[in-house]
C-alpha cells in the first residue's frame, strides 16, 4: 500500500521540464491558429457547448518583436458563471506561450502550498497551461465560423 501512495505522489508532481514543453507546444498551436502579423488583431468565433454555441473572442492587446499578449475571452455559459478570460503571453525569441492570467487571477510560482487561502491545486499553474493547449486543439477541431465584421 505504501509503494502505491509513492508513485501515485511521484507521477503527478510536474516538473519545470513538462511545463516548458507545454510552454512550445502552446506556442506552435497559437502561432498556427493565429498568426501574429500587424493586419489582423482580433479573431470572434462560434464553438459547440451542448445545444448551444458560445462566442470565444480572441484578441491581441500587444504585438512586439519579442513579447505579444493576446486574450481570449469566452462568453457566459451560464447566467450566473461569469466570463471565461485568459491572457497568454507570447514569449518569440523562445517560441513560448505561457498564461499569465485566468478569469484575473495571477500564478507566479509553479507549484503551491496545498491547502491555501485561494484553493488552488498544487500545480494549477501547469493546468492553466494544459487548458489552453486543450482548448486550442477542440476550437480547431470544433470551431463553426470565424465571425470577422459581424460583431
Amino acid at each position: 500500500m505504501i509503494k502505491n501512495k509513492a508513485i501515485i505522489s511521484k507521477n503527478s508532481q510536474r516538473g519545470l521540464n513538462q511545463l516548458l514543453r507545454l510552454y512550445e507546444r502552446n506556442y506552435q498551436k497559437l502561432v498556427g491558429f493565429f498568426p501574429l502579423n500587424k493586419t489582423e488583431n482580433k479573431i470572434h468565433y462560434l464553438i459547440p457547448e451542448g445545444p448551444l454555441n458560445y462566442e470565444i473572442r480572441i484578441t491581441c492587446k500587444r504585438l512586439s518583436s519579442h513579447t505579444s499578449i493576446i486574450d481570449i475571452k469566452k462568453s457566459k455559459s451560464f447566467s450566473l458563471m461569469q466570463d471565461t478570460r485568459i491572457e497568454i503571453f507570447i514569449y518569440h525569441d523562445a517560441k513560448m506561450a505561457e498564461v499569465r492570467k485566468f478569469n484575473d487571477k495571477k500564478q507566479f510560482w509553479l507549484r503551491n502550498k496545498y491547502p491555501n487561502k485561494n484553493m488552488l491545486s498544487r500545480d494549477e499553474k501547469f493546468q492553466w497551461n494544459y487548458f489552453l493547449e486543450e482548448f486550442l486543439t477542440h476550437t480547431k477541431k470544433h470551431g463553426l465560423s470565424i465571425l470577422k465584421n459581424a460583431l
